[in-house]
Order: C-alpha cells, then structure tokens, then sequence
C-alpha cells in the first residue's frame, strides 16, 4: 500500500490506473495535434524555430486540448456507456464531476499562459473556450451546426501560431485545408457513432440517413484536397510539396471509398483519416518553408 485517502488503501494498482485514465482522459494523440499546428502556423508566419513566445503558445494549446477532453467526456456520461463504455468515467476510474473540475482548471491555466504572450493570442484562447461551451451546452445535439463549430474549433490553432508571430496569411490557408477535413471527419464520425447517439441527440444521419450523411462527409473532405493544390497555381510549391500531396490525395480517397462502399468501414475510415490528416501536417511543415 503506498497511500491512504479517507482511511481506504489505495494500492499500486488503482493508482496506475488512475494515471492511465488522466492520459486517457486528455487524449495526448490528439493534444500532439495540436501543438503541432499552432507550430506549424507560427513557422508559416515567419517564427523561429523556437522563442519562450512560441513554447508558451504550445503550453497554452496542450492545456485548452487537454482541458475540452474531460469536459467533454462529463457532458457525455450517458452517451459514452453505449458508444465508448472504456473510458474513464463510464468504466469507474474517475467520478463524472472529476471531468468538470479538470477541464476547468485546465481551460484556465490555458488562458493564463496566452495571455503571457499577447493579447491576440488571449482572444483566439477566449473564443476557443467560448466555442467548447457553446458545443457542449447548446450545439452538441444541434447535428451540423455542432460538426461546424468542432471544425472550426480546431481550425483555429493555426491562427493562433500567426497570431505568436503576428502574421496570418499562410496560416489561414492551412485553417480553411483543416476546417474541411476536420468538418468532414466529424460528420463521418456521427456515422460512426449513431446507435449511441441517437437515444439523446439528432447527427446528420438520422436526418439525411446514414449514406447520405457518408457522401456529404466524404465531399468535405474531398473540398481540403482540392484546397492543397492551390499553391501549384502561383508557384509557390517544391517537389516534396507536389509528391506528398499526390499520395495524400490517394491514400485519403481510398480511405474513403471503404466507408462509401461498405458503411460497416466508417471506424476503419474515421481512423485512417487521422492518418491523413497527420500526413497534411507534414505538408504542411513543407509548405510553411516555401
């Protein structure tokens, strides 16, 4: 036994546990995301490749990602015991209130560390926090309004690396790429999860009917690919730029040929989108160079 709280033992065990669930609480492979784009967004605007400015801005973008998780998994207590029961509040390890506290106290260390850098950067903070609230109090259960504000959402953390930097230019183009594919995924995801979903909130696919709701993701989706080709029509490309876009394009269209063929692949599809989208972050680092 190594600790004792309210006079129960809490053995080595439980408190593994307990540190697996907070990791799995802030979904670190989606945090990483994040700091990779507001990294990459702050190159884009000209930033070194390292200031305290920029770190504090990655600090800032690993707190509020943290923070939206937990809060996020509070709201949907009931809704994850059907579509995601692992997790760390439907399966036991922590109480759904310790969702609540921990996205607060995460969200507020990520403004205070944005506000350390500039006002600018305090703003995007404000209003991301603003949108997960808004999500999870109101729009959550407003079909694709609610996948907008996601997209866009996360849309943002390119612009909040220009904002570092004060120059937002590339970074915008790289938020309109991310707000298609992201808003695409999103919609694919409802698919995903509509057995879940459908006992507390109306997704596209109860409206428009599962394929439907596939086909419109999978446009979203195809509208950022045509986006990437943009930069080919002034110039302002390499090689490297031109290949990894080629096999982007291939890889993301087979990706979605399983989901439009088979509607028992949209998890095999929302996943090996994340893949592309970690491939459209590499472009990205290659187009912020140009």
């Amino acid at each position: 036994m190594i600790s004792i709280q309210r006079g129960i033992p809490i053995s080595f065990t439980q408190w593994s546990k307990k540190i697996y669930g907070f990791i799995r609480f802030i979904r670190p492979e989606i945090i990483i995301l994040g700091i990779v784009c507001v990294y990459i967004g702050a190159l884009a605007g000209g930033s070194k490749f390292f200031s305290i400015d920029l770190l504090l801005g990655m600090l800032a973008i690993f707190f509020i990602s943290a923070g939206c998780h937990p809060l996020n998994d509070y709201f949907d207590y009931e809704i994850d015991k059907v579509n995601h029961p692992k997790r760390p509040l439907p399966s036991g390890v922590f109480k759904p209130l310790s969702g609540l506290y921990m996205g607060i106290i995460l969200l507020v260390i990520s403004l205070i560390l944005s506000l350390l850098i500039n006002i600018y950067c305090f703003a995007i903070n404000c209003i991301g926090i603003v949108l997960i609230l808004l999500y999870e109090l109101y729009l959550k259960n407003k079909g694709i309004f609610g996948n907008i504000l996601v997209a866009f959402s996360v849309s943002l953390t390119f612009l909040y690396g220009g904002a570092i930097v004060f120059n937002y230019l590339k970074p915008l183009f790289f938020s309109f790429v991310a707000f298609f594919i992201f808003f695409g995924r999103e919609i694919i995801m409802d698919v995903r999860d509509f057995e879940g979903d459908k006992k507390t909130r109306i997704t596209l696919p109860s409206i428009l009917g599962k394929k439907w709701t596939i086909y419109l993701g999978s446009a979203m989706v195809v509208t950022s690919l045509v986006l990437l080709f943009l930069p080919f029509f002034n110039e302002s490309y390499n090689i490297w730029y031109g290949l990894i876009t080629i096999f982007l394009v291939l890889f993301t269209t087979y990706t979605l040929s399983l989901s439009l063929f088979d509607l028992k692949n949209v998890g095999k599809t929302t996943e090996m989108l994340r893949v592309s989208m970690i491939i459209g972050l590499l472009l990205f680092i290659i187009a912020s160079s140009l």
